[in-house]
């Protein structure tokens, strides 16, 4: 006598279909979402000329500069009472002006008087322009150690370029060099 074969083991696989909606409902929110936010990241490169290492601890010798063109180099100080600009010759003052005081002072509201130093530097810029100096196109940027990073970022975007008369974009010293820390 024969037994009846079992059922369960004559059970196919049954399909189950694949529900992607909620894949794709995921993804139709957040590719917008992605590509909006993508439009708030963006990223401004400006080249800087970073001090040089000092080669002490590193093994190599310190270089001395073998070319005797005429350098002008221009530095802006920004400090807590304002910018002082200066040259390897001294700072810029008018006559009888205190030592300590800085070249272009705060506003009266205690912040960086931003469009001054840029017409400040537009006057230096025709003055040395054409002069054979090498460094006509440089700055130097230094700042004591206290100093906010969005103030030595607005700085270098005011002396980077500038709007003449006619509207019209120019160059001020767009190679930007960061001096060391003043502390």
């Amino acid at each position: 006598m024969a037994y009846k074969p079992s059922r369960r083991r004559h059970l196919g696989f049954q399909e189950i279909p694949l529900d992607i909606r909620p894949v794709m409902n995921l993804m139709v929110v957040l590719i917008p979402i992605l590509l909006y936010s993508a439009e708030f990241v963006k990223l401004s490169i400006r080249e800087l000329n970073l001090p040089p290492a000092s080669g002490k601890g590193t093994g190599q010798a310190e270089e001395k500069p073998k070319e005797t063109a005429r350098r002008f180099q221009l530095t802006i100080f920004i400090q807590k009472n304002g910018f002082m600009i200066g040259n390897q010759a001294g700072y810029l003052r008018e006559e009888g002006e205190d030592l300590s005081q800085p070249t272009i002072p705060l506003k009266d509201d205690g912040s960086y008087d931003y469009e001054a130093l840029q017409k400040k530097l537009i006057e230096i810029k025709q003055k040395i322009q054409g002069k054979g100096f090498v460094d006509e196109k440089s700055a130097i940027i230094s700042a004591e150690a206290d100093i906010a990073y969005k103030h030595i970022i607005k700085v270098m975007d005011y002396i980077s370029t500038y709007r003449d008369e006619d509207g019209t974009v120019k160059e001020l010293f767009p190679q930007i060099n960061i001096g060391s820390v003043l502390t």
